[in-house]
């Protein structure tokens, strides 16, 4: 792929791309926020687990 042939394929999804409406926003922010409270959450059931089987305070 050439620079011409990037720069024809940038400017094409330009044109095409729209704005995001602000039900599609909160979705995304939704699952977004979802996704990090559920990292949390294993983390601290994998840091709770490994002080309990470790025999810490």
């Amino acid at each position: 792929m050439g620079v011409k042939e990037f720069a024809r394929s940038v400017i094409t999804v330009f044109r095409v791309a729209q704005k995001p409406t602000k039900e599609t926003y909160l979705t995304f922010a939704r699952i977004t926020l979802i996704g990090v409270l559920l990292l949390g959450v294993i983390s601290f059931l994998v840091r709770f687990l490994m002080i309990a089987l470790q025999g810490g305070v």
